[in-house]
């Protein structure tokens, strides 16, 4: 009867090791499902006198669509601090063929125009280094046209590594498709008090760039919160 039992435990205790290994292979599987290696970038204005609160219900709605058409991931953004007052969409694709199989097959939509202004934009993601956040701030830079494509990713990847370092992990994306032959750094954080500590760690690391020609044409920041 013992011999039973022990037996009977044994290939039980096996079953949950396998079953957590196909569980934990799984898991590993969704994780290394995308590669995301661009992104459709769009930017809604809100005008006004009209109810921010209702555009992002329409706009919510919209990017669930766009997920179910087939990008990756998608996600909404509203502007905190910065430029445009305005809600920003984001949805990341592998690779072209990908993206073309999304539009080809979309239908047109026929809803309301509730937004102001709006632009959309076709990004490589080239590095990806970003976690997850509350907030987001989005730093974009051009630069001189006297410079070589080569040249002004050169000195985006300077700008970067202290974005990157500052924050602890930053994606960084650059022109494809759209307006502005521009870089976007996109760096995340979880409060306003770590926001502070970010800015201490970053004035030691942008002070090597102060004497540093760069050769920047422009450049903005944007502080975004995510909707849900």
């Amino acid at each position: 009867m013992k011999k039973y039992l022990f037996c009977s435990l044994f290939i039980l205790s096996s079953s949950i090791i396998l079953a957590d290994g196909h569980m934990d292979a799984r898991k590993n599987a969704d994780m290394k499902k995308y590669e995301n290696n661009f992104a459709y970038l769009s930017t809604y204005t809100i005008p006004a006198g009209s109810n921010p609160a209702t555009l992002s219900k329409s706009l919510l709605k919209n990017v669930e669509q766009l997920k179910k058409d087939g990008y990756n991931n998608c996600g909404l953004l509203r502007h905190a601090f910065g430029g445009d007052r305005a809600f920003y969409s984001y949805c990341y694709f592998d690779t072209w063929e990908q993206f073309a199989k999304i539009n080809d097959n979309a239908a047109g939509s026929d809803v309301r125009q509730l937004y102001g202004d709006h632009d959309d934009r076709l990004v490589s993601v080239d590095k990806k280094n970003l976690g997850p956040s509350k907030y987001l701030v989005m730093a974009t830079y051009s630069f001189g046209p006297y410079l070589t494509i080569g040249e002004r990713a050169e000195r985006a990847q300077i700008i970067f590594d202290i974005y990157d370092e500052g924050f602890g992990g930053c994606n960084m994306m650059s022109h494809v498709w759209g307006p502005g032959l521009e870089w976007q750094i996109v760096c995340g954080f979880d409060s306003y008090t770590e926001f502070a500590q970010i800015n201490k760690k970053l004035q030691p690391l942008t002070a090597v760039l102060v004497n540093q020609k760069l050769d920047i044409l422009s450049h903005s920041d944007d502080i975004m919160i995510r909707v849900n």
